[in-house]
């Protein structure tokens, strides 16, 4: 993660944590490891148990868009959703539900579409760089 995300403020933080929270549970159920996970994030970014809102769960794709949008700094915002965009690949698998959703997600914040777009092909060609990483290892030369 970046240095850049423990200058964000407080609000921004729980928003952050909020926009992985929502990714994590895409269509899946509570897990202890995504538990550790969120707990892990909270550290990485300097935020305590006690500066954590109240268990604030988005439940909508337009709610998280709503406390998106009210972020001042676009670089926030863009922040926000690369850190989605790579969370969400993390099982090296980019479903079409997560990419209409994210997407929906930052252009609802005010994000520009071509921006949205530059942010997953940024992560596709992750996806290229870890494939041939694999094949250049598992080749048989």
């Amino acid at each position: 993660m970046l240095f850049f995300s423990r200058d964000l403020t407080i609000e921004e933080k729980n928003i952050y944590l909020e926009a992985l929270a929502f990714i994590l549970n895409i269509g899946t159920s509570k897990t202890e490891a995504k538990k550790e996970y969120m707990e892990a994030q909270m550290a990485e970014i300097g935020l305590s148990k006690k500066d954590v809102r109240s268990a604030k769960k988005v439940k909508t794709p337009e709610e998280l868009a709503k406390d998106i949008k009210g972020i001042g700094d676009i670089k926030v915002k863009r922040f926000i959703l690369r850190e989605m965009i790579l969370l969400a690949l993390a099982d090296h698998e980019l479903t079409d539900d997560e990419i209409q959703t994210i997407y929906r997600i930052g252009t609802q914040s005010g994000l520009k579409e071509e921006k949205i777009g530059d942010l997953f092909l940024w992560a596709a060609k992750g996806i290229e760089w870890q494939i041939e990483g694999t094949q250049l290892v598992e080749e048989n030369i």
